[in-house]
């Protein structure tokens, strides 16, 4: 049973990875079925992936996805794994934050990042940070209180060389730049932000590894991309999409 279960979640995965997220859903439910009574990590991994699968699909409407995200922190809460049931905390509030669920989702985010606190993880506290930024950069009246966060964010996570992280808070403060209508500034940060990378990767020996972390941050390069096009900077758009292609 455990093999059968395996195959549907990887079938699962690959379908979600090609967008066909419905028939990715049908995939993660057939393994549900099998072990739905089982309350182990397995059963809470599987629920995670169909509350992400929801949402992606049906993000307005939270019924499914919260359902599932549920599941999986009940799992966690009951086998003592605060670190994931801070990642089920966050799960849960992404998915509130996207269904126009605002006072919900801040409560689910401070849930997360008091339980990161007590663990003390540098990393878990960037990415509940990342969330709560995000969530505040929403709203005009809160961008200079998310701007703080992201600044908060960027020394965490440049100490612990935690590149996922610091590079997500780079694209929230740029973010925040360009939606005060401050477009060259932005561009200005988006490329500081690249020559940050292009300096992280010449460390980087191993050519597969970097050619995956540029890969990884490939976000940052469509932004800068996409602000140089709307200042009809055609030639920085090129160098950048040069860049991006460079090894």
């Amino acid at each position: 049973m455990e093999e059968t279960v395996e195959i549907a979640m990887k079938n699962g995965d690959l379908l979600l990875q090609k967008e066909k997220v419905m028939d990715a859903i049908r995939e993660y439910l057939k393994a549900y079925e099998l072990i739905k009574d089982n309350e182990d990590g397995l059963t809470a991994d599987l629920c995670y992936r169909l509350s992400q699968a929801y949402n992606s699909l049906e993000s307005k409407n939270d019924e499914n996805s919260k359902k599932y995200a549920d599941a999986s922190l009940k799992i966690h809460e009951k086998s003592g794994e605060k670190d994931l049931q801070v990642l089920d905390y966050i799960n849960l509030g992404y998915i509130e934050m996207d269904a126009r669920k605002k006072v919900e989702s801040e409560e689910f985010f401070k849930k997360a990042f008091d339980l990161a606190k007590e663990l003390d993880d540098p990393f878990l506290i960037s990415t509940t940070l990342n969330a709560v930024a995000e969530l505040k950069s929403d709203s005009a009246r809160q961008r200079a209180e998310a701007a703080s966060i992201y600044e908060e964010v960027l020394k965490i996570s440049e100490n612990t060389e935690d590149w996922e992280n610091f590079f997500e808070a780079m694209r929230g403060k740029i973010g925040i730049t360009r939606a005060s209508g401050e477009e060259q500034k932005a561009l200005t940060e988006a490329i500081h932000a690249i020559d940050l990378i292009d300096k992280i990767s010449v460390k980087i020996k191993n050519k597969k590894e970097k050619k995956e972390f540029k890969k990884s941050l490939g976000f940052i390069y469509d932004l800068a991309s996409d602000i140089a096009m709307e200042l009809e900077n055609v030639d920085e758009a090129i160098k950048i999409a040069q860049r991006s292609k460079a090894e």
